[in-house]
């Protein structure tokens, strides 16, 4: 039954990794647009994705803290806390 638990538990930190390195890309992408826009309407919707995309790193973020605190032995675990921690330094506006 463990093994079950370990895979599965396996699959949610891998979801994990992968939507913050797209949140990183993502994130990224729009401050070097926002950088480059003179349309306001289309500066405005970009500015909101990234809030949107702050929101995600957030809760992404304390997700990974309980997953850690609860299993702190776990490499897999600390890895995630770790990347997400890092995410925050792309998050700009």
């Amino acid at each position: 039954m463990n093994k079950y638990l370990y895979s599965y538990s396996e699959s949610i930190v891998l979801s994990l990794c992968k939507e913050i390195e797209y949140i990183k890309i993502r994130t990224k992408n729009i401050n070097f647009s926002l950088k480059t826009c003179h349309n306001k309407t289309l500066s405005k919707r970009l500015r909101l994705e990234l809030d949107n995309l702050n929101k995600k790193r957030l809760k992404i973020l304390t997700i990974s803290k309980k997953m850690f605190n609860e299993n702190s032995k776990d490499l897999s675990y600390e890895f995630l806390l770790e990347i997400t921690k890092r995410a925050n330094s792309f998050q700009q506006i």
